[in-house]
């Protein structure tokens, strides 16, 4: 009985509140070089605003004996303006940046936690289970992208030092873009099926990242990829890598232009020249996090088909 006293105290409730709170602000959650590390930092929105919209819900609840629906009703929406004042807030904050998805799953937390919670008077035993056996499969699923990326990483590292074949749609999630569109294509291949179509967009900086990849580069003398330019121009493309050391300077970093002309072409990099292209240190080639290929002030769209990316 004392267990469920303390439960229901409206100051436990905003103890909860405040240490999750807490947790969300002084917690980096910056993007990692681990896609699995971010993949549970974005299911983690959706356990820990559940947790927040208990608390609200104790809080409210004053007459823990008079289980009514406006309390957690109040909660939910307290629970999800919260959220999106987080993700405005982040705006603003260097390092960090709003994302829709943290709120879908704010709310999403927040209503499977509630749904978990809340009594159902009046209802059938048998109701009362399909409504928390569906909101226990909401949160179960939610854990499916981390499963996917453990096994896009593992992938990852048994094609190693093959980096990138895109023979699988999991591959995609290991890339970004900047003013870019990208997607797997069955055209231009010169490894397997598939090759990577790049959409380039007219602005300042289109290009593409590989955000995840295997970071030990030491041993091997060259990075190549097989490039095919669409069109009937060349074309300028910059090829940017970096290191976990790297201070977002020009200078502690690979940056090299390569000329691509229209049909097929081979990027050929001395790894020597990466080692040696920071200003005052050398790369550290045993945790290269982040390969970069763009292209500077393009004035109309291009395309271009990237596959066979590897190690010799």
């Amino acid at each position: 009985m004392q267990y469920y006293r303390i439960l229901g105290n409206k100051y436990f409730g905003a103890l909860v509140v405040v240490f999750c709170v807490s947790f969300l602000f002084l917690c980096d959650f910056d993007t990692s070089s681990s896609r699995i590390i971010d993949e549970i930092f974005e299911y983690g929105h959706l356990p820990l605003f559940g947790f927040i919209s208990l608390g609200f819900a104790v809080i409210f609840n004053r007459n823990q004996t008079q289980a009514t629906l406006w309390p957690y009703l109040y909660a939910w929406m307290i629970t999800v303006l919260l959220g999106i004042a987080t993700e405005v807030i982040q705006i603003i904050t260097p390092g960090r940046y709003c994302e829709i998805r943290d709120i879908l799953f704010d709310a999403i937390g927040a209503g499977c936690f509630l749904t978990l919670a809340y009594p159902f008077p009046g209802i059938g035993v048998h109701i009362k289970r399909i409504f928390r056996a569906a909101a226990l499969t909401v949160i179960i699923a939610g854990t499916i992208p981390i499963f996917f990326a453990a096994s896009d990483e593992i992938t990852m590292h048994n094609s190693f030092p093959l980096i990138g074949s895109f023979e699988s749609q999991l591959e995609i999630g290991r890339w970004g873009g900047k003013d870019s569109e990208i997607s797997r294509s069955t055209l231009h291949t010169t490894h397997d099926q598939y090759s990577l179509e790049a959409n380039l967009l007219p602005g300042e900086y289109p290009g593409i990242s590989l955000n995840y990849l295997k970071r030990d580069w030491r041993g091997y003398d060259s990075l190549l990829f097989d490039v095919f330019l669409t069109g009937e121009s060349p074309i300028s493309i910059t090829v940017r890598i970096h290191d976990e050391e790297h201070n977002d300077e020009y200078e502690d970093r690979y940056n090299k232009r390569f000329v691509l002309d229209p049909g097929s072409n081979v990027v050929a990099i001395d790894l020597k020249e990466v080692m040696d292209a920071p200003k005052g240190r050398e790369m550290d080639m045993g945790n290269i996090v982040n390969i970069c290929v763009f292209s500077y002030n393009l004035a109309v769209p291009r395309t271009i088909y990237i596959d066979n990316i590897r190690l010799n």
